[in-house]
């Protein structure tokens, strides 16, 4: 993605704070969350509520989206910079979030395996597989796992 993203924030080793300046200002979270499997991370993305919580369902229709992606994506790089042992894993809230992402990881395929492993989630909900990243692959995935090249 040639987007150029946002300015973010690193609140902590694992949680990025940004601004989405479309229609109007909407402070977004993009958050690192360890799974009960060793050096998997799952990757939390939405707006921040006045409690602190984040919404991962929010649609702010800001006009932004592919700055709101690019950011991600960018803060995907960061994170995994400093932790190239760790595998994320991401999915949307919703089926049309997750057709979403995968449209965009096929759309920009060539450029994100330079620096990344690319691996899907596929098959029944009750016993799914990881697979490698498909872009000819019709069904929609589950999932998605991201692991930086060493």
């Amino acid at each position: 993605m040639n987007k150029e993203p946002y300015l973010y924030n690193k609140e902590f080793s694992t949680r990025y704070r940004f601004f989405s300046i479309g229609k109007k200002p909407v402070e977004k979270i993009v958050e690192f969350t360890p799974l009960a499997i060793e050096n998997i991370y799952n990757l939390g993305f939405g707006d921040l509520l006045p409690d602190g919580s984040i919404d991962d369902k929010a649609n702010s229709n800001n006009g932004d989206i592919i700055k709101v992606l690019s950011t991600i994506i960018y803060i995907i790089k960061d994170f995994t910079e400093e932790n190239p042992e760790l595998k994320i894993v991401f999915s949307g809230s919703t089926k049309e979030r997750t057709a979403l992402y995968q449209r965009i990881i096929k759309t920009h395929l060539d450029t994100f395996r330079k620096e990344f492993l690319i691996t899907a989630l596929e098959g029944p909900a009750n016993s799914p597989k990881e697979t490698p990243f498909d872009a000819g692959h019709t069904e929609s995935y589950l999932a998605f796992f991201v692991k930086r090249k060493t």
